[in-house]
């Protein structure tokens, strides 16, 4: 995985958890001239691979009927860590590549306290259809169960993160590294996203809106999840966030407050401090 920036961790997580993308994001033409536009997350309002393929084109040809999902507007405003509800398991299903690196990417979950550990939900060959179940057993441990586009059963992995039931989501890639959930551990962005930018947009379900997700339809609930990712580093990415999109369910983003308190006040005011005082130094 990428190398993240180097002051404490725990101070990174504090000050994107105070932070976030709070702010009204002024969205700037992509490095070709395309306009953004986002109240969060600045999507591209035309794709690169030409016409019907923006991320909003895509959702709009995956509705099978009611309002549907505007990809500007609909956006979660707080997306960096996430929980398993209290059924213990979370459903993934990938629903749309368009990277010229599909074959490679990897998708997955990371320990907040070390993102280089981490458990992967999708590896390069998964394609449109496949589906992972994750299941948190307790006391920071995970198990991945992997089904093909048919649903027949491929293979599990484990891990063991250091806290309980709180983790992010990575975009792997072989050419330009690990971007994460946290903006907070990706490249700065220019005056946009001066904090980091941000790879990932997340979509909550309307309980109204009915969708094609992989190789079944059903409507698209409030406690499903639409992530599209950008796997290209700022400067050279197209922003249209349809390199990779998945489907989770039974998640939730955790609120500031109660991420606060998993990772303990104490630590991360401590570790944003050592953090500030460094880059002072550094200057």
């Amino acid at each position: 995985m990428k190398t993240y920036k180097s002051f404490a961790l725990v101070g990174l997580v504090a000050a994107s958890l105070f932070t976030g993308q709070a702010f009204a994001t002024v969205c700037p033409d992509t490095p070709g001239g395309t306009p953004t536009q986002g109240t969060h997350v600045c999507v591209a309002t035309s794709g690169g691979d030409g016409a019907g393929s923006s991320l909003q084109e895509q959702v709009n040809d995956r509705r099978v009927s009611g309002p549907g999902i505007n990809v500007y507007k609909d956006q979660v405003s707080s997306s960096a860590y996430w929980s398993i509800g209290a059924t213990g398991s979370s459903e993934n299903v990938i629903t749309l590549e368009r990277a010229g690196n599909a074959s490679s990417n990897t998708f997955g979950i990371f320990d907040p306290t070390n993102p280089s550990n981490a458990l992967m939900l999708f590896n390069g060959p998964a394609t449109t259809g496949w589906s992972t179940t994750l299941r948190s057993l307790g006391g920071g441990n995970y198990i991945a169960t992997y089904f093909d586009e048919h649903g027949i059963y491929q293979s599990q992995a484990t891990a063991h993160f250091a806290v309980t039931n709180l983790f992010g989501y990575y975009l792997g890639t072989l050419e330009n590294g690990t971007f994460f959930s946290d903006s907070s551990l990706n490249e700065t962005g220019g005056s946009t996203y001066p904090n980091g930018m941000s790879h990932m947009v997340a979509f909550q379900g309307d309980n109204a809106t009915t969708l094609k997700t992989g190789n079944t339809k059903g409507r698209f609930l409030s406690n499903e999840w639409m992530l599209a990712w950008e796997d290209l580093p700022w400067g050279t990415a197209d922003l249209d966030y349809n390199d990779f999109v998945v489907f989770v369910e039974s998640v939730h983003p955790v609120p500031e407050p109660a991420a606060l308190g998993i990772f303990g006040l104490g630590a991360l005011m401590t570790g944003f401090a050592v953090g500030l005082r460094r880059r002072r130094e550094d200057v």
